[in-house]
């Protein structure tokens, strides 16, 4: 069942919704027990190691942080798995499966844009401060990867997306003095597009899992109970991810190689990062 949610956008972007305008849950019988695990990891929450995803067997109050990074990795698992029974179920549950899909293939067109140094993205960003040409640069990326669809899934891709742009920035010096300077081109390796690639499966994830969570959790309390789980499943995801400029390498050299590698990785990348493929293709 696809959910129509627009306001969802406001829960994904980080802010506080009220109890009128809560993530409605797919109706399929085993998401009641990914939200069951969502409570569980909360209950009785004192500190940072409950936070992380203790259950009622789960680490003791001298729990030490990588006891505390251990069990988050084996609930993010236990989430993916769950996750992935619940798409097995429903595969258009929230939007989720189509979003990825529709957003990575616009991801890829980016990439590709800046990979080759067409101006896309950086021509006719208005004049301002560094600040503001950056920000204009972010939301362009946003709206040309995320689109403008009302379901959850969309709303996930859009935060993605707005986390690879500031990561590009981040990892590539260039694309980062052409965007505070107002230059109308630049172009990134592949070792970032490849990154960039990769990482934006990760977040797609880890969103899903901050919306889901905070959500379930009640906001009341005293610990933030996403930080170990989220950036759990991020990395797992990415550690599944196949690395489009390993495929690139295999192929005869040519023009656009990289981006029709990533291209016919999509689908494998969405079905990898759902749980839905567990091996590399």
């Amino acid at each position: 069942m696809s959910i129509q949610l627009p306001s969802i956008i406001a829960n994904v972007y980080g802010v506080r919704m009220g109890t009128s305008s809560r993530l409605p849950t797919p109706r399929v019988a085993s998401w009641g027990r990914v939200l069951g695990q969502l409570r569980s990891w909360s209950a009785g929450a004192e500190g940072p190691g409950d936070a992380a995803g203790s259950a009622p067997d789960g680490p003791t109050p001298d729990t030490t942080p990588v006891d505390a990074a251990t069990t988050a990795e084996q609930d993010a698992e236990r989430f993916r798995r769950l996750l992935a029974k619940a798409l097995g179920e429903d595969p258009d549950m929230s939007g989720l499966r189509p979003a990825a899909l529709g957003s990575g293939a616009r991801l890829v067109d980016a990439l590709a844009d800046l990979f080759a140094g067409r101006s896309g993205l950086l021509s006719g960003i208005p004049d301002g401060t560094a600040d503001d040409r950056e920000d204009a640069f972010v939301a362009r990326f946003v709206a040309a990867v995320g689109g403008d669809g009302g379901l959850i899934g969309d709303a996930v891709a859009r935060r993605a997306a707005r986390r690879t742009a500031e990561r590009l920035l981040a990892d590539d010096p260039t694309l980062a003095s052409a965007v505070h300077s107002g230059v109308p081109s630049a172009r990134v390796t592949g070792e970032v597009f490849c990154t960039a690639y990769r990482f934006f499966f990760g977040e797609f994830m880890g969103e899903f899992v901050r919306a889901s969570i905070a959500e379930s959790v009640p906001l009341v309390l005293p610990v933030d109970p996403t930080g170990l789980i989220t950036a759990a499943v991020a990395r797992k995801v990415v550690d599944l991810i196949p690395d489009p400029c390993d495929g690139a390498e295999r192929r005869a050299p040519g023009p656009g190689r990289l981006a029709e590698t990533a291209r016919e990785l999509v689908t494998d990348a969405v079905e990898l990062a759902l749980g839905l493929r567990e091996e590399h293709p």
